[in-house]
């Protein structure tokens, strides 16, 4: 058996398709993460920034296919939770902010 992968490239785009149904890893940066509550953090989940009619966020990607969004630049408050109910908590720790939201907590870098 014979699997295919297709890729194409277009200008800051990557797209892949699996024949065979594989599911691929999640595009964008390796970030660190610690979901449903777990104490220490790993790899698995990645993060990319996009813009939308003007507005700045970042999706968050985990390793099962769930993702949150989060607004950048809101003022007094620089980034929020885009969608549901739970806020996220930020703090600062230099080259990286961990945001916090319910039991999932992700380690973003701080573009220099």
């Amino acid at each position: 058996m014979t699997r295919a992968l297709s890729i194409i490239l277009l200008p800051g785009l990557l797209l892949a398709c699996s024949e065979s149904g594989d599911s691929l890893p999640p595009e964008g940066t390796a970030i660190e993460c610690a979901l449903d509550g777990g104490s220490g953090f790993g790899p698995g989940c990645t993060m990319e920034r996009v813009s939308q009619d003007g507005e700045s966020f970042v999706v968050v990607r985990h390793p099962d296919g769930a993702f949150r969004r989060f607004q950048l630049g809101v003022p007094g408050r620089g980034l929020v939770t885009a969608d549901g109910a739970d806020q996220a908590e930020v703090t600062n720790h230099g080259s990286y902010v961990e945001v916090r939201v319910g039991s999932d907590r992700y380690r973003l870098p701080i573009a220099g």
